[in-house]
């Protein structure tokens, strides 16, 4: 095979399996109309064999009378011929040579007639024939088809209920592994909250210990308080003035003081 037959053959083969996969997409999409035009389509399929056998049937019929219409002449002409030869042979048995003669010369014209008629005889007997045969032929063919679109229709419509079924438990294990998925999904975000609240409860530690290092901090970086004996306590405050020029409040005995000072 040449290359160039290969692509042709190539192209033709994909063309059918594009135009079964346009015809899978139309019934998917409409099976309700789908079916309908299967059966009109076969509808007008059986219209088209009837037709051609109404046809044949005519053709046949036509065929059938002009043999019948040459056959019943050669028939004639062989009786014809038969009754001649009878009364020829009557003439010579009876002396009457000249009838005889006379009567046998029309039996010859008469047997050449027949003899050129008898090949268009049996042509038009086998054509007859022939077309008796071609519209049996069609008009099985008819038969047929007819019983096809008689069970089409019950044979579509189961076969539409299966789609529809197969679709049903399609759409069936589509939910199952949706839900399955789902589950799968409600398990991931379950570890995914674990996770969280881990990384949650993680920053609230790490949170609480940078309050606690800051609080530190502030500790250490508070100057120191120094610690006097008593000696330095009490020369700290006589110079830091009477009790009532403090800046800490003053105590009970320090406000009996003032009032006795000034009365």
């Amino acid at each position: 095979m040449g290359i160039l037959s290969f692509f042709n053959e190539f192209g033709k083969v994909k063309f059918q399996q594009a135009g079964q996969s346009i015809t899978q997409a139309i019934v998917a999409w409409d099976p309700e109309t789908a079916t309908q035009a299967e059966i009109e389509e076969m509808i007008g399929q059986l219209d088209k064999i009837t037709q051609e056998a109404g046809q044949a049937l005519t053709m046949y019929q036509r065929e059938q009378k002009e043999a019948d219409a040459i056959h019943g002449s050669y028939d004639r002409y062989m009786q014809a011929a038969q009754l001649l030869n009878s009364q020829s042979e009557q003439s010579k048995q009876s002396g009457n040579t000249s009838k005889a003669q006379s009567l046998e010369q029309s039996l010859n014209k008469l047997l050449d007639d027949m003899e050129r008629m008898k090949p268009e005889v049996e042509r038009e007997v086998r054509e007859a024939e022939e077309a008796k045969e071609y519209y049996a032929e069609v008009r099985g063919l008819a038969e047929t088809s007819a019983d096809k679109l008689k069970q089409a229709r019950s044979q579509l419509e189961q076969a539409r209920r299966d789609m529809k079924r197969a679709e049903v438990d399609k759409q069936r294990a589509a939910d199952r592994a949706v839900r399955s998925e789902r589950l799968a999904g409600l398990r991931q975000d379950t570890s995914s909250m674990g996770i969280a609240l881990q990384a949650m409860n993680k920053q609230a530690e790490e949170a609480r210990a940078k309050a606690q290092a800051s609080d530190l901090k502030a500790k250490l970086l508070a100057p120191t308080e120094q610690k006097h004996d008593d000696n330095i306590k009490a020369a700290l405050e006589i110079v830091a003035g009477p009790s009532h020029l403090r800046l800490e409040p003053p105590n009970a005995s320090d406000r009996l003081r003032r009032l006795q000072l000034t009365s």
